[in-house]
């Protein structure tokens, strides 16, 4: 009985300083795990999205290509204008 009157402030701080640490290791988990969940959203975004990229990247080529197949065209015609 001794030793508790002369120890309980040590051991009181003790079981606070573990059940502290505990609560700080559950939250931090959890945090862990909704940012894990958020980068695994993210990550799957970024994958849609580069392929809609990949998609509008094409188009624009095609329409690159006939934007300069009419430029040639105009081309052309200007210069016979310009011979008559």
């Amino acid at each position: 009985m001794e030793f508790v009157k002369e120890w309980w402030f040590i051991i009181a701080f003790s079981v606070s300083a573990l059940g502290g640490l505990y609560k700080m290791g559950k939250t931090l988990n959890e945090t862990l795990l909704k940012l894990n969940y958020e980068i695994m959203r993210l990550s799957e975004s970024l994958t849609e999205s580069k392929s809609d990229r990949i998609k509008l990247h094409g188009r624009v080529d095609k329409v690159a290509d006939r934007l300069d197949i009419h430029d040639v065209r105009i081309s052309v015609l200007e210069d016979w204008r310009k011979a008559k």
